[in-house]
């Protein structure tokens, strides 16, 4: 077990995510001091003892505590992180997580799935814009990691100075996966090749899906013994393995995957001693995924080998698009493709073409007052 003195996480909000989360950190060689908050204070104390427990179990003396908080109370909130004094925020928050369309009948969740998430996204932007704004007034230094769709929330924030430093998960969930198939490939040791991977979160769900990236593009990068071996590789058969061979548990089983990837994040970012290769959504206000060095000086991007970092950015600004963003402007103004929007529109009245960042709470209200109506109905 580590001997230093325990560093501070507070975890917000306490869902699969945020539970994961606090389930994961609770378990690694006692390193952490762990803050889980969210709004329900029953369920949140629930949660968090069902963590200890299970910690306890498998030998480790977790420090979990919890609180209650609504993070739209940028006061409470602010006040919270003051009084805790995190090294480190994890923001687990959502109005509504991507997977709920899924309890809807088998033919609406089908048409609703062809919006992706881009449409979706003031779910996740109203409440992380809310963390950033009480982290701004709280004063704290701490680096924040968001798991809460990095890929497009986190550069929204960054054109009004409220990016998180990096997000977790998304690209992260495929890496395993696809070390594994490119190992099994080539005939050799998984620890032996350097992959790098550069896809926005609808090439990286694609493929998980569907064993395709298509229509989004990538970046792949795999080296072995000194060389570059991406073109040795046959890829569409590399994709094809992770809804093959290589295929796991996904739906809301298979969030401790995204969680692990935040988890990993945060524990990178607190290791004084060393960095730490791991692939991130997000990095530094950028959209997308991509290969970094993460460790206590922060994150730094690792396009090397077969692509270099312009490369990256353009085949993460073009998965943007797929996702149904179009552009998000450098004023702010966040701009929703026509063809993923129609969906929303089509299907519950929802529509929302341009949308400046700080318009978000009445964007998202409208969003989810239509979505939760339209349910309603349906579940009658």
């Amino acid at each position: 077990m580590v001997t230093a003195p325990r560093k501070t996480i507070l975890v917000l909000g306490a869902g699969v995510i945020g539970g994961n989360v606090a389930d994961l950190l609770t378990r690694m060689d006692d390193r952490f001091r762990v803050i889980l908050a969210a709004r329900d204070a029953a369920r949140v104390g629930e949660r968090a003892n069902l963590a200890i427990t299970v910690a306890l179990n498998l030998g480790f003396e977790p420090q979990l505590e919890w609180r209650s908080v609504d993070v739209t109370d940028l006061d409470a909130t602010a006040s919270l992180i003051a009084e805790t004094a995190p090294d480190l925020i994890v923001n687990a928050t959502s109005l509504q997580t991507f997977w709920a369309i899924s309890l809807l009948p088998g033919d609406i969740h089908k048409r609703l799935e062809r919006a992706k998430i881009g449409p979706w996204l003031p779910n996740h932007l109203a409440t992380t814009r809310a963390v950033m704004r009480a982290v701004a007034d709280s004063g704290t230094a701490a680096p924040v990691v968001n798991g809460s769709f990095p890929d497009g929330v986190n550069p929204a924030l960054a054109t009004v100075g409220l990016a998180p430093l990096v997000g977790g998960g998304n690209i992260a969930n495929l890496i395993p996966t696809l070390e594994r198939a490119c190992a099994e490939m080539l005939g050799v040791d998984r620890r032996e090749l350097t992959l790098r991977f550069a896809a926005h979160h609808v090439a990286c769900n694609a493929i998980s899906s569907t064993g395709k990236p298509d229509p989004a593009p990538y970046a792949l990068s795999v080296r072995h013994g000194g060389r570059e071996v991406a073109d040795e590789i046959d890829q569409e058969a590399l994709f094809a393995s992770v809804v093959g061979k290589f295929k796991r548990v996904r739906g809301v089983a298979g969030q401790v995957v995204a969680s692990s990837g935040i988890a990993a994040v945060a524990a990178a970012l607190l290791d004084d001693e060393r960095t730490h290769r791991i692939h991130v959504p997000g990095p530094n206000g950028l959209a997308g995924g991509y290969p970094a060095h993460v460790g206590s000086e922060g994150v730094a991007l690792d396009c090397a080998g077969g692509f270099d970092q312009d490369k990256a950015v353009a085949v993460n600004a073009q998965g943007a698009h797929v996702e149904g963003i179009e552009d998000i402007r450098p004023d702010g103004t966040i701009v929703f493709a026509e063809e993923e929007m129609s969906v929303l529109t089509e299907t519950f009245g929802y529509r929302c073409r341009e949308m400046h960042v700080d318009d978000v709470d009445a964007a998202a209200a409208d969003l989810q007052a239509r979505y939760r109506s339209f349910a309603s109905e349906l579940m009658q």
